[in-house]
């Protein structure tokens, strides 16, 4: 990889082992969209996105990637959250050499696990229970437009993800009005309590246990909502998120198709090594792209409604 600021864009080349499409619109970021590319520049991919408080615009050619605007100064802070500075190469060859893990790997790569701000992600994945990626996303869009900071770049409007004061002042009723829900008055007392000073920072340096059993004192927060969060914005690489693609996938390609007791999957996951969340996130392209194991629930279903 090698990389330059040039006219108020970065480019970064000789970048092995990326797709900024399939990274941002599998799930794990839910600012990222889609804008119009430039074909006469090569681009096939296209986004605009706030990262770290501010609205970008983000493409990728063959030869490529670009993020405008950038200064000389903030360089390394989107290579850091794109996590350039990973040997993904090294990742996907332990992929390929697994024979239970290598059916994943054909389709998914170039995906590499975003760098987000934990605050953000904290507040994103408990809005992300019991919800899906197009619902999760407007609905964090509605909340920044609601208490963001407005940003106006290359002739739109764009906002960035509310301070935990912002969001902390606002009712329960100004939450359900987006489409929060139920979630609403989680959201609220996660962000008073971020506000009186719980620094979330702590929880990387903590043993991942140790780090799940703090985010699990957030209501709101459970099992699957701790590990994306500490996957996502807080380096514990061998954060396990489990949702019902990765729970079909984990049966079908660890168990045959047999559901395991939890310790049995716990073991499963602990012997994918100490990347195991960033290899769910192949685990995941690949369990929705072939529908895994949704012919057999639904197979199931149906011979339960016949009798």
């Amino acid at each position: 990889m090698v990389y330059e600021v040039k006219n108020n864009t970065l480019y970064i080349r000789e970048l092995d082992r990326f797709d900024l499409e399939k990274c941002a619109t599998c799930g794990q970021a839910f600012r990222w969209s889609e804008c119009e590319k430039n074909e006469a520049a090569g681009e096939l991919s296209a986004f605009t996105c706030v990262i770290r408080g501010k609205a970008v615009r983000a493409a990728q050619t063959q030869a490529y990637v670009s993020v405008f605007p950038c200064m000389a100064d903030e360089a390394l802070s989107y290579i850091d959250y794109f996590d350039l500075g990973r040997d993904y190469a090294a990742i996907e060859e332990m992929i390929a050499a697994d024979p239970r893990l290598s059916v994943c790997l054909p389709g998914a790569e170039g995906i590499r696990v975003f760098n987000q701000e934990p605050f953000e992600a904290l507040i994103s994945f408990i809005i992300s229970a019991n919800n899906n990626i197009k619902r999760i996303s407007g609905i964090v869009e509605r909340l920044c437009r609601l208490a963001g900071e407005k940003l106006d770049f290359m002739g739109s409007e764009l906002y960035a993800f509310p301070s935990p004061k912002a969001i902390a002042a606002l009712s329960v009723e100004q939450l359900t009005a987006i489409g929060a829900g139920y979630r609403a008055p989680y959201i609220v007392e996660t962000a008073q309590r971020i506000a009186e000073g719980y620094e979330l920072e702590t929880l990387r340096d903590m043993p991942l246990d140790k780090a799940r059993k703090e985010l699990l004192s957030f209501k709101g927060v459970g099992s699957k909502v701790a590990d994306c969060i500490l996957l996502f914005s807080l380096g514990h690489t061998d954060a396990f998120p489990i949702d019902v693609w990765i729970d079909r996938a984990m049966n079908e390609l660890f168990f045959d198709s047999v559901p395991p007791k939890k310790a049995e999957l716990r073991e499963a996951v602990a012997s994918i090594g100490r990347y195991s969340g960033i290899i769910q996130q192949y685990i995941f392209f690949h369990a929705r792209a072939v529908q895994l194991g949704k012919a057999k629930k639904e197979e199931e279903a149906r011979g339960k409604n016949a009798g």
